[in-house]
C-alpha cells in the first residue's frame, strides 16, 4: 500500500469521516453541546461544527486534546463506534 496513493487517500478520507462521527457521538453521549465542547477545547462553537461536518480538519494537537477530554483513543474510529465509545 505504500506506493498506492489512491488507496491511501481513500483510507485517510474514510478515517476522517469515521472520526467526525465518533466525535459527534461522544459529545452527544456526554451531554455536551458544541458550544460546551468548544469551551473545553478553547475554540469557538463553529470550529466544533466544522470538525463534525468535515469542513475543517483538526490539528494533531486538537485531536489529542479530544483523546484527553473523552478518555478515548481515536486511532481506530471504526472500533470506537463498534465498541460503544
Amino acid at each position: 500500500m505504500r506506493n498506492n496513493m489512491a488507496m491511501r487517500h481513500a483510507q485517510v478520507e474514510r478515517f476522517k469521516a469515521e472520526l467526525q462521527i465518533s466525535i459527534r457521538n461522544l459529545r452527544k453521549e456526554r451531554g455536551l453541546t458544541q458550544r460546551q465542547l468548544a469551551t473545553i477545547l478553547g475554540v469557538d462553537q463553529a470550529t466544533i461544527s466544522n470538525f463534525e461536518s468535515g469542513k475543517t480538519v483538526m490539528s494533531i494537537t486538537q485531536a489529542y486534546e479530544l483523546v484527553l477530554v473523552f478518555g478515548k483513543d481515536f486511532s481506530n474510529p471504526t472500533l470506537a463506534l463498534a465498541s460503544g465509545y
